[in-house]
């Protein structure tokens, strides 16, 4: 079958639509914010104290601490509660009537109610705060979350987060990539700091997921990942005086994404150091530099069933059962930037990086990236739908794939930065 490469339909019905409405959704992810000055706390080697939301909606957090133990006091009024031995372990939960946040020992005994949360903290020098299995540096907040469930902050210095940081990002921790892990650091620690005390009135300022960045405690700490953030120690990246949001991603294909091929002309207005440049020193172990997804015709209907009501904000029902897709436009990058889906009662249109969210892999991932095209096949087993595709993540700023080959290759961390970076300056600010 011959398609055009460029806008690919497959016809699944010939049901007309009863209603033809067009939705265009260009929602971004809750990490698009707006870069905002640095946060006046800092921690006692001088760095900056960040809040990370490591849980979410838990019913019951177990803490406990190593050699040192840990004190548990009132988040409110500093208070102690209670000291919890070396080795111990105790819960956090919600109980009672009003759903309060109470400290329960182990010999059942529980204290009394805290209204504003606990505070952990560890107890001698270099001692770690444990949350079940993790250990993490800095203190712990467990503040009262939303229908009777349980948040859980971290807050540490700048530098120590940074330090499981790098390594959870980057990987290739090994030291002829030095160089791509100092500039995963800058990045890093400028994505944070545009972030950082945005929103003083929340109890957090990124989570420890790629919601954000991916934080993993103590465990994820490297030596060779820690030289990278000690040489790097301080610096950011900069725009017109302001520290910039410095997102990243995997592996670019070949070519990073135009900012409005991604979230749309007001992200790309509001962040114009990220451009599309060609990224031709490719790391050519990466499996995401050529991918290809197979759908049955099935698979692919049910997948973009389950995915629309959440992006659209319709139910099921009022959505219908899709029956075509078509994609519509490429970006200056050549990835898909407008995706059509057919329903049997509306025509919608899907943009940017949410197209990954709909065109799941059959076992519900996000597509790698949109820098695919689509064809139809015909094969024994009937017919499939396949994307072609290069990349993963989102495309925009430094391609971490790369970053390592041009290390390995022996560029420094500063001429990475401004490959992917453009028009920034790197200032040391603390």
């Amino acid at each position: 079958m011959s398609l055009n490469p460029s806008i690919v339909k497959l016809i699944l019905s010939r049901l007309s639509p009863l209603l033809i409405l067009l939705i265009l959704i260009s929602v971004s992810p809750a990490c698009h914010r707006r870069v905002t000055a640095p946060p006046i706390r800092t921690g006692p080697e001088g760095s900056p104290l960040v809040r990370v939301r490591l849980l979410n909606r838990a019913q019951i957090v177990n803490v406990g601490g190593g050699a040192g133990g840990v004190l548990i006091s009132d988040a409110e009024s500093g208070n102690k509660i209670a000291a919890v031995p070396a080795g111990g372990h105790w819960d956090v939960l919600r109980f009672g009537p009003a759903a309060e946040i109470r400290v329960a020992m182990p010999d059942g005994r529980v204290s009394q109610p805290h209204r504003q949360g606990v505070k952990i903290e560890a107890l001698g020098a270099g001692a770690f705060v444990e949350l079940g299995k993790q250990s993490y540096r800095g203190e712990l907040y467990i503040y009262p979350g939303t229908e009777g469930l349980l948040m859980v902050v971290n807050s540490l210095p700048l530098e120590q987060y940074l330090r499981s940081v790098v390594p959870a990002e980057m990987g290739g921790l090994d030291i002829r990539y030095l160089e791509a892990l100092k500039a995963q650091a800058v990045a890093s620690r400028s994505y944070a700091m545009s972030l950082m005390g945005r929103n003083q009135q929340y109890a957090f300022d990124l989570t420890a997921d790629t919601g954000d960045q991916v934080y993993k405690g103590v465990q994820s700490e490297n030596p060779v990942s820690d030289q990278a953030v000690m040489e790097t120690a301080g610096e950011c990246l900069t725009y017109r005086s302001r520290v910039i949001t410095a997102f990243y991603h995997s592996t670019s294909g070949g070519r990073t994404a135009d900012p409005e091929e991604v979230w749309g002309k007001q992200f790309a207005d509001s962040n114009p150091y990220l451009k599309s440049v060609e990224d031709d020193r490719l790391d050519l172990s990466s499996k995401w530099n050529n991918w290809t997804i197979t759908w049955t015709r099935q698979e692919l209907l049910e997948g973009i069933k389950r995915t629309l009501p959440a992006l659209v904000g319709l139910s099921p029902e009022d959505i219908g059962e899709p029956t075509d897709i078509e994609v519509l436009e490429k970006g200056p990058s050549g990835r898909s930037v407008l995706l059509k889906v057919t329903t049997e009662k509306r025509v919608l249109q899907i943009k940017g990086d949410q197209i990954r969210s709909v065109l799941r892999q059959p076992e519900g991932s996000l597509l790698p990236s949109t820098l695919f095209d689509l064809t139809v096949e015909n094969n024994a087993g009937g017919t499939v739908i396949v994307a072609s595709g290069k990349g993963y993540g989102h495309g925009l700023g430094l391609c971490q794939t790369s970053a390592r080959a041009r290390a390995d290759d022996g560029e420094a961390y500063t001429g990475i930065l401004k490959h992917y970076y453009r028009g920034v300056s790197l200032v040391k600010l603390f």
